[in-house]
């Protein structure tokens, strides 16, 4: 019956954001703006969608073991796999997924990988929150709007509280990890283990501070992660004959997580209405050029990794049955 639920709810959600995307647009209108696309801008934007991937797997690697590397392949094997899961299922099943397969192909140990999982997101996190912190104090007086204006409070105010997070882990580790064992008491026994060694995983990775080369690895690859993440998004509107200035891209990218956080299959919908929500209210786009622009999006930014991942699917010999047994056998 949850599980139903859960199902109904998700159909439900895909259902209203696309049908508030679609509404009061010309399909015909759309596809014609569509057959206009700049083929070259658009592989342009595809490609650099896709090296985010390779960047990823460097900056992962590093975190993983910054003096001794899980080799580059089940790494970006691992990477991949997870991000194609995570962008074809309506919940981000690939951050347990990336960790489990690669522990099955290397001597990585799942908890161990699983807290540089968390300290991805921790950085990908503060990249998203710089990117549009920066926007809204460049456009403060050009988009004189709440969103602009409330955002940058709120982004503002999420760095301050993460670099105070950071602090703590880093340089009150012993108190933060009673606080952690403490809570790990409300947890079934089985669970209690697996809790506290994701905690000193997740900690030892803040410790690559103490190696300059390798934090000032993580940091390089994670602003070339961004920019190809960003810069696709510039791409496509120069494809679809709709340039914009390249710092678009920044509010492009933070509101997009938002409806990516949507839980439909693929950010279908989510994604889609926010993008439509930026370009006709901040950038005065009609509703056709924003319904085929968002669509454009939406293929640049999911296509890449789900064509590399199928590639790699394939290349392993994997089917659904045997992905899904390697990524629960970790786990458990």
């Amino acid at each position: 019956m949850s599980r139903i639920l859960r199902v109904t709810l998700i159909v439900l959600l895909t259902v209203v954001f696309l049908g508030l995307f679609l509404w009061k647009s010309n399909l015909r209108d759309v596809w014609r703006i569509l057959l206009t696309t700049n083929v070259t801008w658009f592989a342009m934007g595809f490609l650099v969608n896709g090296s985010a991937l390779i960047f990823r797997t460097f900056r992962w690697r590093i975190l993983l073991r910054a003096s001794n590397p899980p080799p580059f392949y089940p790494t970006f094997f691992a990477n991949t796999m997870g991000y194609m899961l995570s962008t074809i299922l309506p919940v981000r099943a690939g951050d347990v997924a990336r960790p489990a397969l690669l522990a099955r192909r290397t001597d990585v140990r799942f908890s161990e990988a699983l807290g540089t999982v968390l300290t991805e997101r921790v950085l990908d996190l503060l990249s998203i929150l710089c990117v549009f912190l920066f926007f809204c104090v460049y456009r403060w007086y050009q988009f004189d709007d709440p969103v602009v204006h409330g955002g940058a409070y709120v982004a503002g105010t999420m760095l301050a509280g993460l670099a105070v997070l950071i602090l703590a882990f880093r340089f009150f580790q012993g108190s933060v990890r009673r606080l952690h064992a403490w809570l790990g008491r409300f947890l079934p026994q089985r669970f209690r283990d697996p809790w506290m060694r994701f905690f000193d995983a997740f900690a030892g990775t803040l410790r690559i501070t103490d190696r300059p080369a390798a934090f000032a690895g993580v940091l390089i690859a994670t602003a070339v992660i961004w920019f190809c993440l960003t810069a696709q998004f510039w791409f496509v509107l120069v494809a679809a004959h709709r340039p914009l200035p390249f710092d678009s891209s920044f509010f492009l990218t933070a509101a997009t997580t938002v409806g990516i956080a949507i839980p439909t299959p693929g950010g279908v919908g989510g994604f889609h209405k926010v993008c439509q929500y930026v370009l006709t209210t901040f950038y005065q786009f009609d509703i056709d050029t924003s319904v085929a622009v968002a669509v454009l999006f939406h293929i640049v930014g999911t296509m890449p990794v789900v064509v590399v991942g199928a590639i790699l699917f394939l290349r392993e010999g994997l089917n659904w049955r045997q992905l899904s047994q390697e990524t629960h056998a970790e786990q458990t």
